[in-house]
């Protein structure tokens, strides 16, 4: 009786046709590539998955997707949380050198991208009509924190 459980619930998890995970596959490989590209030229981006679109205006907060090696977020765990939640991904580069990724919620108000930056633990918000971070009151900032504008 427990195998045929087991059974039920794994063609249950997914019923797509082999070509159809494998283009999945494929899509999630390009995606990951190109957000590669983009961080490799960028000293900071916002990148909407689901458009295939760059965020150039308004104010991204970012979730806080938990942390894989070195401290830092892996890009595929924070693709998936994106396609998952708002599909917005963005990262930056640290003072090491290092892209730091995160999946991020837009928004076109300050107030509720601060309240919604401090409920996730996030120090700031950034806001891509200044090109510049604002920072959460009551949220420690980290070292790494820059706010000059990016090149």
């Amino acid at each position: 009786m427990e195998v045929a459980k087991c059974v039920q619930q794994s063609e249950q998890q997914d019923l797509r046709h082999p070509i159809q995970r494998t283009m999945a596959d494929a899509a999630i490989t390009l995606l990951l590539e190109r957000l590669r590209a983009i961080a490799s030229r960028k000293q900071r981006f916002s990148y909407d998955v689901r458009g295939n679109s760059y965020v150039t205006s308004d104010l991204i907060a970012a979730y806080n997707v938990p942390a894989g090696k070195e401290g830092l977020p892996d890009l595929e765990k924070v693709l998936e949380h994106a396609l998952d939640n708002d599909a917005i991904v963005s990262g930056y580069r640290n003072e090491d050198g290092k892209i730091m990724y995160t999946s991020c919620r837009l928004f076109t108000d300050a107030p509720n991208a601060l309240n919604f930056a401090k409920a996730q633990g996030q120090s700031s918000v950034y806001n891509w009509n200044r090109w510049a971070e604002v920072l959460v009151e009551g949220v420690e900032v980290p070292n790494s924190l820059s706010t000059e504008r990016p090149a």
